[in-house]
């Protein structure tokens, strides 16, 4: 309504159509005093706070346009249409129950102009209102989207050694191969939720995000899967060792010898995985594709030789070998002892107990027993020997020798890996969502089944990738934790006769001293206790 709008002996405040119009009668009105007065009236909206400032400064007759009217009513819809919000800007006096008939219509038709006819929150309109708030009017019922489907897999931990070692007993425990029979459960998919749509305030259904259906990666010809009641199961077809390939879980051929390899047995070459649940007697070999596992309590004797192409080997009872067996594997060797040996690894040598007048050739050499000890032989390692003690006090010659490395390259060589990680991380990434848009694929061509099977057998082999690089990436970080460029780590006792390596300088020792670590650095061989 057009006119007075507010007035007295500083000033007074008219409206037009055009908007609200200032004059001033004398001066003295601060800011902040006007800014009380216009509190008063929400429906103002001031444009110009230059031309109010001057017109409280002097005299001013002819009245000034300062400002335009705000909407009284405003209704505003959320993005994703669930809730309704009210903005009054109205005299104070129409927010009073008894004066609000007026308002009320207003409020209706803006939520009408917004198309707001569900949820609406009748209470409001009858409650306190207030201006300059933000008042939910109106509010629908949100899309529960549904769950992705839930996987399950047989989990293979890396070999995890564990040394007992007591007055009355010791023991060297280790679960290298996971068994398992034909039937065994290897993993389940739990079938994703639908969800439930939703319902906007404008009454129309709000889709609800379905559930994705995650793939399960399996070797089909040595894992089945089983569906009951949205439950997809896998089990086992044949007997034999978890392993993955990847992400895909299958079953490998694993040829368990219940006693010993004997002359009942002769030789053994096989393919997969091997476990002898006896020994090895003498003068008889077993080789490997995969990791073998010798379960004997009592350990291995003068066999002629026991190999691992590609994989790692694990030896309960330790092997005395009588200066007549030969280990070698492509991976890490884990024994309770090793006498009179010879070794040639390619990954690490864990020894429970005590190397004694072995020969051993590995990157790594570690002594993990409290009371360890290497004692006669040579040790040839490229990175670290760590033992308890090395030598004894009969002062048996004893050499270890450490080959060494270039922190700087190993450095480099770490920065390499991990970009090599992060590059194949992406391409998997990418990969996975193009398997999820076959998977919400109604049905498949031929064209694209073929494609579909080209890209599984994709992320198969990037995952294969990932596996070794973070492989890789571990063994740059426990080499680098290595003292200088090559240690050699006596942790409570060194005795004399005990010739120490390290790259091209040498040390004869001497003298019986505790716990000492000989390192490589800047060209010098450094001691510290």
């Amino acid at each position: 309504m057009d006119g007075p709008v507010y007035k007295d002996s500083f000033i007074e405040i008219t409206k037009d159509e055009k908007g609200f119009y200032l004059k001033s009668f004398r001066t003295g009105m601060s800011a902040d005093d006007f800014n009380k007065i216009i509190k008063k009236f929400p429906q103002i909206k001031i444009t110009s706070f230059f031309t109010v400032k001057d017109v409280l400064s002097k005299v001013q007759d002819e009245p000034v346009l300062f400002g335009e009217e705000k909407e009284r009513v405003t209704v505003e819809v959320t993005p994703d249409q669930i809730k309704a919000y009210l903005y009054l800007n109205v005299p104070e006096a129409e927010l009073e129950p008894e004066y609000r008939k007026q308002l009320v219509e207003e409020i209706v038709n803006a939520l009408a102009e917004k198309d707001v006819v569900y949820g609406i929150n009748s209470g409001v309109l009858y409650g306190k209102l207030e201006n300059y708030k933000k008042i939910l009017i109106a509010e629908g019922i949100p899309p529960i989207n549904g769950e992705d489907s839930v996987i399950r897999l047989y989990e293979i931990e890396g070999p995890k050694p564990q040394v007992i070692d007591n007055d009355k007993v010791n023991h060297y425990e280790l679960n290298l191969i996971n068994h398992v029979e034909e039937g065994d459960w290897l993993g389940d998919r739990k079938d994703p939720t639908p969800g439930m749509p939703g319902k906007a305030v404008t009454g129309k259904q709000i889709n609800q995000v379905p559930g994705k259906m995650l793939p399960l990666f399996y070797d089909r010809a040595s894992v089945r899967e089983e569906y009951i009641n949205g439950v997809t199961t896998l089990y086992a077809r044949k007997s034999g060792a978890v392993c993955y390939k990847g992400d895909s879980i299958s079953v490998y051929d694993c040829l368990e010898i219940k006693g010993n390899v004997d002359f009942k047995t002769g030789n053994v070459d096989f393919s997969g995985y091997l476990t002898v649940k006896g020994t090895i007697e003498d003068n008889f070999a077993v080789t490997a594709d995969r990791d073998i596992e010798i379960m004997g309590e009592y350990g291995v004797g003068a066999a002629n030789k026991i190999d691992s192409r590609d994989g790692n080997i694990y030896i309960r009872g330790g092997i005395a070998g009588q200066n007549k067996a030969f280990v070698r594997c492509s991976k890490n060797l884990y024994v309770k002892y090793l006498k009179d040996v010879v070794v040639e690894c390619d990954g690490t040598v864990y020894i429970g107990f005590y190397a004694m007048n072995a020969n051993i050739t590995a990157k790594q050499v570690i002594v993990e027993g409290s009371r360890g000890r290497i004692v006669g032989g040579k040790i040839t390692a490229d990175y670290r020997v760590e033992s308890a003690e090395i030598g004894n006090r009969a002062e048996i010659r004893t050499i270890v020798k450490v080959k060494g490395f270039d922190r700087d390259k190993m450095k480099d060589q770490l920065n390499y890996i991990t970009e090599k990680l992060e590059t194949a991380r992406k391409k998997m990434s990418k990969t996975k969502q193009a398997i999820q848009a076959y998977n919400s694929a109604q049905s498949l061509t031929p064209e694209q089944r073929a494609s579909y099977a080209k890209i599984l057998d994709e992320y198969a082999l990037t995952r294969e990738e990932i596996r070794d690089y973070e492989l890789e990436r571990r063994n740059c970080i426990d080499y680098l934790k290595t003292p200088g460029e090559g240690a050699v780590i006596a942790k409570t006792r060194l005795h004399p006769k005990v010739r120490i390596e390290i790259k091209d300088l040498s040390e004869e020792i001497v003298e019986e001293s505790l716990g000492r670590t000989y390192y490589y650095n800047n060209s010098e061989l450094c001691v510290r206790d």
